[in-house]
């Protein structure tokens, strides 16, 4: 029996990495599935939640004062208005593809489908098939327990009894969010402040659950601020 999960062990929410992201970007895909990474990464490269980055249109792209290019957006969930800027010209590529209207895909249909574009990626990108612990739903907790009646498991453990999952099969619609914000911190290159105005966050506690490093992430970030030492 697998350990009570404690809140440090639930499911993963694991981040895509910079270079994947763009091995993504550069993956060649046709149909749907082009589809859907396109969509995704329009996700990973505006911060937004599913729920905003599939409505955005082209009467939500705008200029600013000073001419930066932006898309202004009234969030869903929170009603909160952001502004965020079209800093990257992937994100700019990806909104011109389509004429600045996003396609409109089902959350059910994006998270199956960038589950399998991600799988193929890690034939190319290995670092997706590196495991991670997470925990399973409640409908594979029940296809493990038949399994376990016949003598077999389903799925791999570590030696403290907790799943492991291949880190595509963590992929999902906002895992998008999540890549972009913890791109962004790691970058160095804005604020606390600053990042809050992109993702919509009105308190730190909050934008900080989506900065989804681990403590070898952290302990590295430590180490790159103190290149000339601890003090």
């Amino acid at each position: 029996k697998s350990p009570e999960s404690k809140e440090d062990d639930k499911a993963k929410e694991i981040y895509l990495t910079k270079e994947e992201l763009y091995a993504l970007y550069d993956m060649p895909l046709v149909g749907f599935e082009e589809i859907v990474r396109d969509v995704f990464l329009i996700g990973c490269f505006t911060g937004l939640r599913y729920s905003d980055y599939s409505r955005i249109e082209k009467e939500n792209i705008g200029v600013t004062h000073k001419g930066t290019k932006v898309i202004r957006l009234k969030q869903e969930k929170t009603g909160g208005l952001v502004v965020i800027p079209i800093l990257d010209d992937r994100l700019e590529s990806l909104l011109k593809k389509y004429d600045y209207k996003v396609p409109k895909i089902c959350d059910q249909n994006l998270n199956r489908t960038i589950k399998e574009i991600c799988k193929k990626l890690s034939e190319t990108v290995p670092s997706l098939q590196k495991k991670e612990r997470t925990k399973l739903t409640l409908k594979e907790r029940m296809a493990e327990a038949e399994a376990r009646k016949k003598g077999k498991e389903l799925y791999e453990y570590d030696e403290q009894g907790y799943p492991l999952k291949e880190r595509w099969k963590l992929v999902a619609s906002h895992t998008a969010r999540r890549s972009c914000i913890t791109n962004m911190y790691l970058s160095g290159k804005f604020t606390v402040q600053q990042m809050m105005s992109v993702s919509g966050h009105k308190t730190e506690a909050m934008f900080f659950k989506y900065v989804k490093l681990s403590l070898d992430e952290y302990a590295d970030c430590v180490a790159s601020a103190a290149a000339d030492g601890l003090f």
